[in-house]
């Protein structure tokens, strides 16, 4: 039997979730600015004042919660995967229980066999029972974020400032062809 594939997908399934589930978040705030002006030397700037209500805020909701589903398909995937490759290689019986999702290593915790004179090593056979411990742990809590992701919105809130919706007129000069002259530009 070959088990160092568990422990590193066990490992590497844990690093991934910390790292995904920290980037995870449902809520995401969007500001809404004017783009800056290019650097242009000594503009003049023109603005028409035209009154705009400061500070609306308004809420989009998108779908389902885009990371939440990555996080949970990559933190499940990494550790079924290895699960798999026990399944299909080990020639102990438990050990095709691992072709279940979720709660094959559960299944597989349940029917392994002794440890002893004749057997598998004790010492062998408790880092196994731990291993699967972690592989079924990750396994579901892959399953239980992907869940999650489809059952929480993704929303995006737009927060609006005054100088958002304001028209703009930048004018500065410039150099044209062997001459100078006048740029415009701005926000209509």
């Amino acid at each position: 039997m070959n088990r160092p594939v568990i422990i590193c997908g066990v490992l590497f399934s844990a690093a991934s979730a910390l790292t995904y589930a920290s980037s995870s978040s449902a809520d995401t705030t969007v500001i809404e600015q004017p783009a800056p002006a290019p650097a242009q030397p000594a503009p003049v700037v023109a603005t028409p004042v035209v009154a705009v209500p400061a500070g609306e805020t308004r809420d989009e909701y998108t779908g389902p919660n885009r990371r939440l589903i990555g996080s949970g398909l990559i933190t499940f995937g990494l550790s079924y995967i290895p699960s798999l490759i026990v399944a299909g290689t080990s020639d102990v019986s438990a050990d095709h229980h691992l072709y279940v999702p979720i709660a094959g290593p559960w299944l597989d915790l349940g029917d392994r066999p002794g440890c002893g004179p004749g057997q598998i090593g004790c010492d062998t056979e408790t880092t196994y029972k731990v291993l699967l411990v972690f592989d079924g742990i990750f396994q579901g809590i892959g399953a239980i974020t992907t869940v999650a992701g489809f059952l929480s919105p993704e929303r995006h809130e737009h927060l609006r400032t005054a100088d958002s919706d304001k028209p703009t007129l930048h004018l500065a000069p410039a150099n044209v062809a062997s001459g100078y002259g006048l740029a415009a530009f701005g926000n209509f």
